[in-house]
């Protein structure tokens, strides 16, 4: 299980490929034979508030099979609110795609907001401290297993929670989009088409457009071209 990289970790491959240090970045990790590739791309489309929207995509892979390596992954999404404000969940809310779930709040910078998972397993709690929020998920994932001999979540909840842990287990390879929407409080804040932008094919196009923009601001900046 790992929730940080480091050095000493040992991966192969870790770290930013692609990052314009605004609205686009595109990094990868290789451990011990799995690539996790995350992308994230940010937008500012109308009806959205302060702040605009954003995606992120994890993608899971493993290029060589053997019998050692486990057919599937588990993923944990962290979303927490530093100051405090209660976090909530539903899965009914604006007819969401199936297999879904909403997390959804309101912070005074951003108004109303809202963010699709997949639906999976879900640790809910509410803490003044997000900087341990690793040791929060280590310490019930420890006695999950102990109890039960199972890794996963225990699916436990507080009241008006400021922290929500989602567990995702798929079997390898598997893509997923979380996508961030900010302002749908608004009369025209077009949620529907804001999300289709920010998911599947919509998102396919906009990451590849992203990385060819990085790609050729990076050749003009070293002047690659002459160098070659």
């Amino acid at each position: 299980m790992r929730h940080v990289c480091q050095d000493s970790d040992e991966l192969s491959t870790y770290g930013w490929m692609h990052h314009s240090l605004r609205d686009y970045g595109h990094q990868v990790l290789i451990d011990q034979g799995m690539t996790l590739a995350t992308s994230f791309l940010k937008s500012k489309e109308d009806g959205s508030g302060y702040g605009g929207d954003w995606t992120v995509r994890i993608d899971v892979k493993i290029e060589k099979w053997s019998e050692e390596m486990l057919r599937s992954a588990h993923l944990f999404f962290y979303l927490a609110d530093e100051e405090g404000n209660a976090l909530s969940l539903n899965g009914d809310v604006l007819d969401i795609r199936e297999n879904s779930l909403l997390a959804y709040g309101l912070r005074m910078d951003v108004g109303d907001w809202q963010e699709m998972i997949w639906k999976s397993i879900i640790l809910v709690s509410k803490t003044p401290h997000i900087h341990n929020l690793s040791d929060l998920v280590q310490e019930s994932l420890g006695d999950q297993v102990r109890k039960f001999g199972r890794l996963q979540l225990p699916d436990a909840s507080d009241n008006s929670p400021n922290i929500l842990v989602f567990q995702i287990s798929a079997r390898i390879p598997f893509k997923i989009d979380i996508p961030f929407l900010s302002g749908i409080g608004l009369k025209s804040s077009r949620v529907e088409e804001r999300l289709k932008s920010l998911t599947g094919t919509s998102l396919t196009r906009e990451l590849i457009e992203k990385q060819k923009e990085f790609d050729n601001k990076y050749e003009i900046w070293f002047n690659l071209t002459s160098k070659c």
